[in-house]
């Protein structure tokens, strides 16, 4: 009958640990969605007055695009892990 509890209780607390991890991974996609939507779509949006013309053409292709999403992917998807690293509570 112990035995019986203790797998119940294993059981129960892989359930809630895959419940909190999916609540983590669905939280930290929202942000980082939200903060993906924030930048432009086009590269070239992000050139700036201090950039010279030829560093602007590197911002121009397919290629340099499918990097700008990438790019900005990584750091928005890295900012929503620090945010949820800062706001969530420590267990012990």
């Amino acid at each position: 009958m112990n035995a019986f509890r203790a797998y119940d209780r294993i059981e129960e607390r892989r359930w809630v640990e895959q419940q909190l991890t999916e609540e983590k991974e669905k939280w930290i996609d929202d942000l980082a969605n939200e903060l993906i939507a924030m930048f432009p779509t086009d590269p070239l949006a992000m050139r700036s007055l201090f950039i010279s013309k030829e560093a602007c053409l590197a911002l121009i292709g397919s290629e340099a695009q499918e990097i700008y999403n990438d790019y900005i992917s990584r750091i928005c998807y890295a900012r929503a892990e620090e945010e949820w690293q800062r706001r969530a509570p420590c267990p012990f």
